[in-house]
């Protein structure tokens, strides 16, 4: 079983906030971070890990070069893997594009009918929480968002998410391939 996790670099907001004149976010002049949804889906993925070491854990972003150093500090945490998606033609890519081109990088690397993937609920570069959705949809498989806690139970192959809504939880099952999106308080992931 693989357990893919989407992550993205996302600039430290936390720091030097720099805006272009246009109005976006001048990148190249603040720090990085990975983005705090996806350390949830990281620590969650390594979590289940711990309890059943024949579980592989791919760590998944499209980013420019220096995303390689992200992609070490996940190695570091304790996944498996780590593979990046680069390209000119990739910057400024809009949601769509950015889920097609994870969701072809999850084909490349090979879905089976136990892995699950996830992702964190939104990034804090564009609070659109469509990424996720939109990578779920191009596979084909279930989806479920805004998990707040989780158990896999390895001998029914059952994936059991606490959904959180604005005003009650919802307990979730599924079995086989899945998606599921993370939020950010949902565990605190560790040091590397």
């Amino acid at each position: 079983m693989k357990i893919m996790v989407t992550v993205k670099q996302v600039p430290d907001t936390s720091g030097k906030v720099a805006v272009n004149p246009d109005g976006t976010l001048d990148r190249a002049s603040m720090q990085t971070i990975t983005n705090p949804d996806d350390m949830n889906g990281i620590e969650a993925a390594l979590a289940l890990k711990d309890q059943n070491p024949e579980i592989k854990v791919v760590v998944v972003t499209m980013g420019p070069p220096p995303a390689e150093s992200m992609l070490r500090e996940c190695l570091a945490m304790g996944a498996d893997e780590a593979v990046l998606v680069s390209g000119r033609e990739f910057g400024g890519a809009d949601t769509y594009a950015t889920s097609e081109c994870l969701a072809a990088a999850i084909r490349k690397i090979g879905v089976e009918k136990d892995d699950i993937v996830f992702c964190g609920r939104q990034a804090i570069d564009g609070d659109t929480a469509q990424v996720g959705p939109q990578i779920a949809e191009h596979l084909g498989i279930p989806q479920i968002t805004y998990a707040a806690g989780l158990s896999y139970d390895e001998a029914t192959g059952v994936l059991t998410v606490k959904r959180q809504f604005e005003d009650r939880y919802q307990t979730l099952q599924v079995s086989g391939m899945c998606l599921v999106t993370m939020l950010s308080t949902m565990v605190k992931p560790r040091y590397m």
